[in-house]
């Protein structure tokens, strides 16, 4: 298969606005692919070269990538940053450049060719793997025509910015190999129990919509995470929840999902997939000497733990643990503690069907619990009461609140799905004017006065899981300090989008759009109707969406979570409509 059908593909993809029209482009791609490349090319199109959790880095710095574009087409590395600098797009430069160098080349790239010698450019290693690299991409780049050039150098940076997600490519991958839309739900429920897009594809292709079926949970795929709503009413949650619940601890550090494999190897990784073992190298030794289960998926809460004191740390001390070097300091500076709160596998069998109620006696049985290795604090409640105390001894002991989890028969882990078997009950939202949410950039406008040369504003938006689609629900620039501001721009400069993305809905027009990926906690006054924002259009009124009154930025980066990870409009709506049923303050 020619690398230039996907980078045509690709051009038309970022050229299109209708998200049913991504999915039929994207389908014909699909089922334009060889099956043995459907994994290869279903990677592609999520801007990788393996799942995002075997971590593959390609370890190529624009300086480099530039030496490679200047090599391909007999141009100074100055003048090729001259051109990234004027289109703000190493891919387009590179295009441009070699429009003028290479415009009659003749397309040769083969997709398996291109897979290759990515994976040797991720796989360099030593004192002279950046030479190694440097001649690996250039040798693409020689054989690249300026279309190819240019989605190759973003893949490469990270910014392939074709404006479709995952739940996408998995609508294009059942109306081509699933028989159509029904078998949407299977492949979904594949993806979110494995994370890795083409052990389904291959599944589906090889063997169908039953082998996809047959997919399980096992130790080194990541299960996505397990989403909760949100209620500030004890009644109103033991309403949802059959009158009964169990009030656990929500502590404010990093969720992690601790894996030990059969080879009684031990990988941690975050919500969005990333490899943190050796920024916590002293959890890895916590579950290495506490863990019973040969092999096991647990996932708990990091947190900065001072264990002498038995007192919780603030979330900012455990995110000064992600870094890349400094560890020992760190690890000695600000000590972390493991609470453990669900056990998704376990020697051999899948746990997750199994009701709360046994998953936590499991958990308790698989877990030795240390002075730093301990089980979140839970206890059933069957009144408001009871569960308002439990929420007060929850903050008093330093935690965000609860997760008010289900005990019926019925709930069994939903992987990557948010829903009312677990409802968060946190100090933030005990009332209307005290919510805070989280919320994807989309877009920002320029500043003025004292803000001229930095963003005065930024346009942000919830995530609308049905229609994966982002949408608007505030602008926001308050409580961003002078060093926020400053660094805005730099953090948001990869998402960058000349044009709205795909998957953005707004009715405003930013001075800059930005593809969502940079999440951030904003706090609000109140939710209210409004005929600008696009959150929950027309769901509560017609020709109205919902709005984020007089919207602060907490200071709070979420760097923890990917753009789906956001608040969802789904949790707008409710959150609105639980301030309407309460009695107006006196």
């Amino acid at each position: 298969m020619e690398y230039r059908t996907v980078a045509e593909a690709y051009r038309d993809l970022e050229q299109t606005s209708s998200r049913l029209a991504l999915i039929d482009r994207l389908g014909e791609l699909l089922a334009a692919t060889p099956a043995t490349l459907l994994p290869t090319v279903c990677y592609l199109c999520q801007g990788l070269i393996a799942p995002q959790f075997a971590g593959v880095d390609l370890g190529l710095a624009e300086k480099l990538a530039v030496r490679a574009v200047a090599t391909a087409t007999g141009i100074s590395p100055g003048q090729v940053t001259g051109s990234v600098q004027e289109t703000g797009d190493l891919g387009l430069a590179a295009e441009q450049l070699m429009s003028a160098t290479a415009a009659g080349r003749a397309a040769s790239l083969q997709v398996s060719a291109v897979a290759a010698t990515l994976r040797q450019i991720a796989d360099a290693e030593g004192p002279r793997s950046q030479g190694r690299k440097l001649d690996l991409l250039g040798g693409l780049l020689a054989r690249a025509t300026p279309l190819e050039a240019r989605y190759l150098l973003r893949l490469i940076s990270g910014e392939l910015r074709l404006g479709i997600g995952t739940p996408t490519i998995l609508d294009a991958l059942a109306q081509v190999h699933g028989g159509g839309r029904a078998a949407r739900p299977a492949l979904e429920r594949a993806y979110n129990i494995c994370c890795d897009l083409g052990q389904v594809a291959s599944a589906l292709v090889s063997g169908g919509v039953v082998a996809v079926e047959q997919i399980r949970v096992r130790p080194g795929n990541p299960v996505r995470a397990m989403l909760a709503q949100r209620l500030s009413d004890a009644d109103e949650i033991l309403v949802k929840l059959g009158g009964r619940c169990a009030a656990e601890y929500k502590y404010d550090g990093v969720r992690i999902q601790a894996h030990r494999t059969a080879d009684g190897a031990i990988e941690l990784f975050t919500r969005r997939l990333e490899r943190v073992s050796a920024q916590f190298p002293d959890v890895v030794a916590l579950l290495a000497a506490g863990l019973g289960p040969a092999e096991a998926i647990v996932e708990g809460e990091v947190v900065a733990y001072d264990a002498a004191a038995g007192e919780l740390r603030p979330f900012g001390e455990v995110m000064t643990r992600r870094r890349k070097h400094g560890i020992d300091i760190a690890v000695r500076d600000v000590p972390v503690g493991l609470f453990c709160f669900e056990l998704l596998f376990a020697d051999g069998q899948d746990l997750t069907q199994l009701p709360y109620p046994q998953r936590r006696a499991r958990l308790a049985g698989a877990v030795t619990v240390s002075a730093q290795l301990r089980l979140a604090t839970a206890t059933e409640v069957t009144n408001a009461a009871a569960l308002e105390a439990a929420f007060g001894q929850a903050v008093a002991d330093g935690c965000e609140g609860l997760v008010c989890k289900s005990v019926s028969p019925d709930t069994g882990y939903r992987a990557g799905a948010r829903g009312w078997l677990w409802i968060k009950l946190k100090r933030d939202y005990r009332t209307e004017l005290s919510d805070t949410v989280d919320l994807a950039v989309v877009g920002a406008f320029a500043g003025r006065g004292r803000r001229v040369g930095v963003y005065g504003a930024l346009l942000l938006a919830a995530y609308d899981p049905d229609a994966d689609v982002f949408r608007t629900v505030t602008k926001c620039g308050a409580g961003f300090t002078d060093a926020d501001l400053a660094a805005l721009p730099a953090r948001l400069a990869p998402l960058a989008r000349p044009d709205k993305p795909a998957t953005v809905d707004a009715r405003q027009q930013p001075d800059v759009w930005f593809e969502p990926g940079l999440v951030l906690e904003i706090l609000s006054a109140e939710l209210t109707l409004s005929p600008t924002y696009t959150a929950a259009w027309g769901e509560i009124k017609e020709n109205a969406g919902l709005a984020m009154r007089f919207p602060r930025f907490t200071g709070r980066w979420r760097d923890d979570k990917s753009a789906r990870d956001a608040s969802t409009t789904r949790e707008l709506t409710e959150l609105y409509r639980t301030a309407q049923r309460k009695p107006a303050s006196t």
